[in-house]
């Protein structure tokens, strides 16, 4: 019985933080943290009345958390884009001094990319602004401090990245892109790949 209340408690204390995240976060972070909060309530719904029936709980929530991505805007989505990437550029701008300043290297390297997603557990803060003041998006990489914002990383096979965040565990080369979900994140696991350095 104290096992159920405490997983009751703590359910209460998971709704309240995200509800005080939804009244700090901007207009497209409270839709889908509203969302999110919607999918935690559906599963948590109805007394829990067995551990069985607590595990079966849990893998779900997990489960969704897992798969939860962000959710794309169908309404006028070429304006979204190209306010949010105008946005960017304008924080990225600050940072023009030290990225001018910048040698990249000339040869190809290899580098460690993993994978994070705009979940709590993951992020400091606003999970969907980056460490240079940009909204997260598909392009997204988070770099060691050696590297300026702005920086341009080509991966062979992927694409062009924009150095826009940092974490605690990136270092050397070791580099983390984003991904919508937090599933994605976790199937892209940890690769090392070739990548050109660019201004």
């Amino acid at each position: 019985m104290r096992n159920i209340a405490k997983v009751l408690f703590l359910l209460v204390c998971l709704v309240s933080f995200l509800e005080i995240k939804t009244v700090l976060a901007k207009e497209t972070s409270e839709d889908i943290i509203r969302t999110r909060n919607s999918v935690i309530n559906k599963i948590t719904q109805g007394d829990v009345k067995s551990v069985e029936a607590q595990e079966t709980d849990r893998s779900k929530l997990s489960s969704e958390i897992i798969n939860f991505k962000v959710p794309i805007q169908e309404e006028k989505p070429l304006e979204i884009k190209s306010q949010t990437l105008t946005a960017n550029e304008r924080k990225l701008a600050h940072y023009k001094s030290k990225l001018d300043a910048y040698t990249p290297p000339k040869e190809e390297i290899s580098i460690l990319v993993t994978g994070y997603s705009s979940t709590p557990d993951q992020t400091w803060g606003d999970p969907f602004t980056t460490a240079s003041g940009t909204r997260v998006h598909l392009g997204t990489m988070a770099c060691p401090p050696q590297y300026p914002f702005g920086t341009k990383i080509s991966i062979e096979g992927r694409g062009t990245y924009v150095c826009e965040d940092r974490g605690g565990a990136i270092k050397g080369s070791h580099f983390d892109m984003w991904f919508e979900s937090r599933g994605e994140a976790l199937h892209w696991g940890k690769r090392v790949v070739a990548a050109k350095i660019e201004k």
